[in-house]
């Protein structure tokens, strides 16, 4: 007992006698929260998010901002980012950045050019989150305001952590995700991409935060289809969810059937996807999962079990033809095997690999012969037996 009486009180002593001295430590850093990379001319743009920290002996004045952005060029990255330390007046720490955006000029140009830069710094932890700029460029993002989080940052990985879960359209990706799909064989990545509704002027205000109705706000956008680490296009927010659901990352699925000419709603977040190698140019996929139906606006009987299988025939006619529609582009207008299709196969048959992996993104992987298969149930149909109209 005495033991640990005395285990506490050093304990104590020891929190009391640091805890100043971290306060004070953490008082002279300038600490990056995101970080934003574009590119002028030749020249490379980084632009560092910082969290403005109290400053000493006084109190915050009333709408000071909470974070400030400072850019700067270079013809490196380095060159950049050793700019950026000259005119910033504390110690740069970059070991809660939480948010990267790259710009399309750096994401056409290659990433693998900036990847060095954070790899090699011993300070970033390389699990931020990843993000595409679309027509806007990367540092722009960064000045956006909103009045739901304090700092801009945080308001990305919020937005791209709530929307992963709901719309199944944007996926929350990490740059080791993002340099793993990069390096990996026969595999080429995505990235979610983000743009800003509205002027840049209007966002960066902090009047922006006491409206009811922001000027400008930022919003997660289609994916980004990637050819190795080079950008090479956008795809639709329907082709988006689409790709999610075959790449087997689609977590809460809403989806409109067509059935007597009237929209049936179907939700479900039991959709999986699984994927078969039948050989080097057949490939089978089956979706799989059980959905209920939450909106309807027709006459129709949705507790006779007749009924139910036509539309879940419905259902999984309608899904295959949105599903075939998109790998068809990818594989004729990207040519980027965004599925790993070759990975599985250089996983299961490396010698066959081998024939193939010169030519997989030029003449294989364009001209697979892809199969799709369904097993979709609906389970429930709501808590009314007939619907609003019928009740009339």
């Amino acid at each position: 007992m005495k033991k640990f009486s005395l285990f506490i009180a050093c304990f104590i002593i020891t929190f009391i006698l640091t805890g100043c001295s971290g306060y004070e430590e953490l008082n002279n850093l300038s600490i990056v929260t995101a970080v934003a990379f574009d590119k002028e001319d030749d020249n490379y743009v980084l632009s560092f998010l910082i969290a403005n920290s109290p400053k000493a002996q006084t109190s915050s004045k009333e709408g000071e901002a909470k974070t400030t952005v400072y850019e700067s060029k270079g013809k490196t990255i380095a060159e950049a980012s050793k700019s950026i330390e000259q005119i910033v007046p504390k110690q740069i720490y970059l070991g809660h950045i939480n948010v990267i955006i790259i710009s399309e000029d750096i994401a056409k140009d290659g990433f693998l050019k900036i990847a060095d830069w954070l790899l090699r710094n011993p300070q970033t932890r390389k699990k931020f989150y990843l993000l595409q700029a679309k027509d806007e460029k990367a540092k722009n993002i960064l000045k956006i305001v909103s009045p739901l989080e304090s700092f801009p940052s945080q308001s990305i990985a919020t937005l791209i952590e709530s929307n992963s879960e709901t719309k199944s359209i944007a996926t929350s990706i990490t740059y080791s995700n993002f340099i793993s799909q990069i390096l990996e064989t026969g595999y080429d990545p995505v990235l979610p991409s983000i743009t800003i509704k509205g002027s840049v002027k209007e966002g960066s205000n902090e009047k922006n935060l006491e409206t009811t109705e922001p000027e400008s706000y930022l919003v997660l956008g289609p994916l980004a289809i990637y050819k190795g680490d080079k950008l090479k296009g956008f795809l639709t927010e329907k082709e988006s969810w689409a790709i999610n659901v075959l790449k087997n990352e689609a977590k809460e699925v809403n989806y409109n059937v067509k059935y007597q000419n009237q929209d049936i709603s179907i939700e479900t977040d039991s959709l999986k996807s699984s994927i078969k190698i039948k050989n080097s140019n057949n490939i089978e996929i089956t979706i799989s999962g059980v959905g209920d139906i939450y909106n309807i606006n027709n006459k129709i009987d949705i507790q006779n079990y007749q009924e139910i299988n036509k539309i879940e025939k419905a259902w999984s006619n309608s899904l295959k033809k949105d599903l075939y529609k998109v790998i068809k582009k990818v594989q004729t207008k990207y040519k980027a095997d965004i599925f790993g299709f070759g990975n599985l196969i250089y996983k299961n048959d490396p010698q066959t690999w081998k024939k193939l992996k010169n030519n997989w993104n030029s003449k294989y992987f364009p001209n697979l012969n892809i199969k799709l298969k369904t097993n979709l149930k609906i389970e429930a149909t709501g808590s009314l037996v007939k619907t609003i109209k019928e009740d009339k």
